[in-house]
């Protein structure tokens, strides 16, 4: 912002928003696959079944289903913003093309009659 303005380039804020849902979808493709694996891996419970490894069960199962479900969120919020950053532009152009359009069609202060003085 600027002098009190604000100043939009459409076409990078599109790319802006574009890359955005790419990184999402890269993030929760990342999830499916890292994630996914980190589920295989812990559902074989390779700490073992003895009471120890019960108890590390018990523990490490509630961090690992925050973290992958937290993983997942931050992929799908990341592709949305990107959707709602298109959306935003797209209604932002179509406004400021309106509000031109609406502008160029006032009467011209000049052509009013002049008050007389008295």
């Amino acid at each position: 912002m600027t002098d009190g303005r604000l100043w939009l380039d459409p076409d990078r804020a599109r790319r802006g928003g574009a890359d955005l849902t790419l990184a999402g979808e890269a993030v929760y493709a990342s999830r499916r696959q890292v994630g996914g694996a980190i589920a295989d891996a812990s559902a074989e419970r390779p700490w073992g079944r003895d009471d120890i490894g019960a108890a590390f069960e018990k523990q490490y199962r509630r961090y690992e289903e925050t973290l992958l479900r937290a993983w997942e969120m931050v992929g799908r919020s990341l592709e949305g913003l990107g959707t709602d950053v298109a959306r935003s532009v797209a209604a932002t152009v179509e406004n400021d093309d309106l509000t031109g359009r609406e502008i160029g069609h006032l009467p011209d202060q000049h052509q009013f009659p002049q008050r007389h003085r008295r």
